[in-house]
């Protein structure tokens, strides 16, 4: 390794972590050296083959499910794996974009700021990072719009996951694996540009930060600004992601890291466009509609400091121990209407609610964990047990201001739709606390995945949990508790043949829940549980995955819409039944040939009244990427990614509102220039299909559109 290339590193890291810096230096000034031959070392966290290697559209293994590092086919549950390659292929930046590539997954992103995630016909509240769970937010609900910049690539496990969490929720757990740093030198650039001024530039660097590569480093770096195809919205993001990584000795490695994002918008919505008339038949407006004002933002900052330790022993068993700090704040100003237009006069009666709605989190999580083989009745099998603390504190501030235009029963009319875009900032008044409360869990862990004959595998396991809620929200208080609080699970793979397998699961659903009913009371745990079984094949030596599903939920408490306010939204409690089928695929089906694909079918999401329940979710889901690399012209790769879903619908009052289905096909071309440098153009919404962007609150008659045809162009340097 030369020692231009490590300082290059060394000096953007001390950006991040000054302190490392003088380690990297000490050890550079014991070499003495002027040059230094290139050493090719392997660290442990390479051992995992991270997608960004293996350019690949699957992988070999996966630990979201049990932390028992096992290959995607002897895992019993469903698994989609979104990576690195297939990101760069279709230029995807945020979480949202990401998300929409992955079987089984909706993204109702109701707002421009605030996106919800559903699976299996319910909500997803599970979120990880490189396997510890870290919420997303307080209430599962993304706030801005988060970078995939720093990933390796994002696994998505569907059905219930209480094993690590302790909180068994039966839509998915989405597990973001960082990447990490190289012991060989990398260096990659992107510059894009398009669509309503869309810029951005992102750099990733890594390598050894010394001469024996036993110290490695990492740096990601992303700005991003645009405009939008909504009137008066644009955003702008920063990310800085750095990571070292120290072999401390053969076995023992040390990770330090850390995350820093911005994402601020301006003329972001907060409730959406009335989606029907005075007299309740549908509106349609332009594409590009939107009732915020210019005034309005949401600047939201995200930061994640981490530390890891991991010990790998003689005799192949591994402890690990992590440490996560999450710093979570989002200041905005908004401006809620509600009300509808009259088709005959054109007049708009609606009323105005402009707050300024500040929150802030701090997420503390500890885990270790050990995992290891075992002998027993003359087989070998494997074991994990571990256990978590975390703690979380979130505290909201908001202040309500007035309106400039009212009569006595607070309304507001005009005669033009633009009028409420221009709405003038009214003066605020003084800030109140509406929330402040924290939250302690901490859960026990362990399952064992037995071997008693060659073809069959068994994974048993369970986890206690126990939880604690204090504090106060919006009045009322937060309280609830539970102590050794058990969900169990159980997994059974059988080989059929060398690379096709049978499995079963069964695993038991438990979470506390924040969500609060019409009496701003919380909602009682959300119990119960989870099947599923299925088929799983690796094709063409392991190149290619695949598998089917079948699955069923009963569960009780379920959070289901009742009521929108201007600050909540508030739910009932039901028992709901889910059952469907999905079927997967991703990997490579010739050398040529890469392709991502799924197709969910819900057949039924229904309640204790065998009435339909969450139709805003789609009860048919298509998902489908292949990338062609060309033949008669060697450096070029062109490929499609078409989104399709069924017709869906929400009841507005005695009004039902559908949605019909909608594909929506996206393109690429990618051509390598030299070993260095490459071109690719992106189009998105090939069709200009026009559809809403979610009807996830749409009972409250509100949603907009998701964006247009557009373009993205990109040129990569790497080295």
């Amino acid at each position: 390794m030369h020692p231009h290339r490590i300082k290059t590193i060394s000096l953007a890291l001390i950006l991040t972590f000054p302190s490392a810096s003088l380690f990297a230096e000490e050890t550079g000034n014991k070499e003495k050296v002027d040059s230094l031959p290139e050493v090719k070392v392997t660290s442990k966290a390479e051992k995992d083959q991270p997608s960004e290697k293996t350019k690949s559209y699957t992988v070999k293994s996966t630990s979201t499910a049990t932390r028992l590092n096992t290959s995607i086919r002897e895992t019993p549950q469903s698994i989609s794996v979104i990576t690195r390659e297939l990101l760069d292929d279709f230029r995807v930046f945020s979480v949202n974009d990401a998300l929409s590539f992955a079987t089984g997954i909706k993204v109702e992103q109701f707002e421009t700021d605030r996106t919800e995630y559903t699976a299996r016909g319910l909500t997803i509240t599970n979120f990880q990072i490189d396997g510890l769970s870290t919420p997303i937010s307080f209430s599962g609900t993304n706030y801005g719009d988060l970078d995939v910049a720093l990933y390796d690539r994002i696994e998505v496990l569907r059905g219930a996951n209480g094993l690590l969490t302790g909180i068994g929720n039966p839509s998915a757990t989405i597990n973001f694996i960082r990447k990490r740093p190289t012991a060989e030198f990398q260096a990659k650039a992107n510059a894009s540009v398009g669509a309503w001024d869309n810029r951005r530039l992102d750099a990733d660097v890594s390598g050894a930060l010394n001469g024996d590569g036993s110290v490695r480093g990492r740096l990601v770096v992303a700005n991003q600004n645009r405009n939008s195809y909504l009137d008066r919205y644009s955003t702008e993001r920063n990310v800085v992601y750095g990571v070292i990584e120290a072999d401390l000795s053969d076995n023992t490695t040390l990770s330090i890291g850390h995350t820093y994002q911005q994402n601020n918008a301006s003329g972001n919505n907060f409730g959406s466009l009335p989606l029907l008339y005075a007299d309740g038949s549908k509106r349609n407006y332009n594409v590009s509609a939107s009732t915020a004002p210019d005034w309005s933002y949401r600047n939201v900052g995200t930061k994640i400091s981490f530390v890891e330790l991991t010990h790998e022993f003689e005799n192949d068993w591994k402890l690990k121990g992590q440490l996560t700090h999450k710093e979570v704040s989002s200041k905005g100003r908004h401006h809620y209407i509600e009300g509808n237009e009259d088709r005959s006069t054109g007049l708009i009666t609606f009323k105005s609610y402009p707050y300024i709605y500040d929150f802030a989190t701090k997420d503390h999580v500890a885990d270790i964990y050990a995992n290891g083989p075992f002998e027993f009745a003359g087989r070998k099998h494997e074991l994990v047990v571990g256990a978590t603390l975390s703690k979380t504190y979130m505290k909201e501030y908001s202040r309500e201001g007035d309106t400039l235009f009212n009569d006595t029963l607070n309304n507001f009319y005009t005669s033009s739709f633009d009028d409420i875009g221009n709405f003038p900032l009214p003066t605020f008044g003084p800030e109140t606390k509406t929330s402040d409360y924290k939250s302690t869990n901490s859960n026990i862990y362990g399952a064992a995945k037995l071997n008693p004959i060659d073809d069959l595998k068994l994974t048993v396991g369970g986890s206690l949990l126990s939880y604690k809620l204090s504090g106060i929200s919006y009045g009322a208080p937060q309280e609830a508790k539970d102590n050794n609080r058990f969900t169990p699970y159980m997994g059974a793979v059988y080989n059929l043949f060398d690379t096709h397998s049978l499995y079963a699961s069964y695993a038991g659903i438990y979470r506390p829940q924040i969500e609060k009913n019409l009496s701003n009371s919380l909602l009682p745990a959300l119990k119960g549980k989870n099947y599923e079984v299925g088929v799983k094949n690796e094709w063409f030596d392991k190149k290619l995955n695949s598998s089917f599903a079948l699955f069923k939920t009963v569960q009780e408490n379920q959070a289901q819409f009742a009521a929108q306010t201007p600050t909540q939204t508030l739910y009932e409690p039901i028992k709901a039944t889910t059952k469907g089928y999905e079927f997967d695929v991703s990997g490579a089906l010739t050398e040529r040939l890469n392709v991502n694909a799924g197709y969910t079918r819900l057949m039924s999401v229904k309640d204790d009244d065998d009435q339909n329940v969450n139709p805003f979710i789609p009860r048919h889901l298509v998902r489908l990427t292949t990338v062609y690399k060309v033949p008669f012209i060697e450096d070029l790769k062109i490929g499609a990614s078409v989104n399709w879903q069924s017709d869906v619908h929400v009841d507005i009052g005695d009004v039902r509102y559908k949605q019909d289905s909608y594909a929506v096909l996206n393109l690429m071309a990618n051509y390598t220039i030299d070993k260095h440098w490459n071109a690719a153009v992106n189009v998105y919404n090939v069709t200009n299909e026009k559809y809403l962007s979610s009807l996830r609150y749409a009972e409250g008659a509100q949603a907009y559109y998701a964006p247009p045809a557009s373009a993205l162009a990109t040129v990569t340097w790497q080295y």
